[in-house]
């Protein structure tokens, strides 16, 4: 099974300085809804489905590899962007870090699986989100280039939810 889909990332280095645009990318990057989160949410499910389900157990452990290069790509960005990389959500003029609350600790398969499948959706709005205001071409190919694995994400986590029923 494929967890990303087989097409390069764009690259970050040709990005410019644009703190307003790292701003923006930094919600994605550590928000409620972000590659920070969903790291965390994949790793605790897979190891709490270690013993019960060992193959969904590694399908998750294998989406958040991929959600990691994700995170390591907005990194990159927002530095080049000219903005520290730090685990912030500088969003409707506040700054909260981030957090583990973000994190759903649910353990219940059919609804870890739901929690997953909205996690996917809403990134996904987040993403198509920030393409429309942001005008750096550069910037939203990279974005372009995570939305296609983070749809696929939501196809195998659809699958799973759809096997279970």
């Amino acid at each position: 099974m494929k967890y990303r889909v087989e097409l390069p990332y764009p690259s970050v280095a040709e990005i410019q300085r644009n703190p307003e645009i790292a701003k923006l990318i930094m919600h994605a990057y550590a928000g409620e809804v972000s590659e920070d989160t969903a790291i965390h949410q994949y790793l605790f499910q897979s190891v709490i489905l270690q013993e019960k389900n060992p193959e969904v157990s590694k399908i998750l452990e294998q989406i958040s590899e991929v959600e990691m290069r994700h995170f390591r790509l907005l990194a990159e960005m927002i530095r080049n962007l000219g903005v520290y990389p730090i685990y912030l959500d500088p969003n409707f003029h506040t700054y909260n870090y981030f957090t583990s609350r973000y994190v759903s600790y649910e353990v219940d398969f059919k609804c870890l699986l739901k929690a997953d499948i909205e996690a996917e959706q809403n990134a996904i709005l987040n993403y198509e989100s920030l393409i429309a205001v942001i005008s750096d071409e550069a910037v939203c190919n990279v974005l372009r280039r995570i939305i296609l694995d983070e749809t696929l994400h939501l196809e195998i986590f659809e699958k799973l939810y759809a096997s279970c029923s």
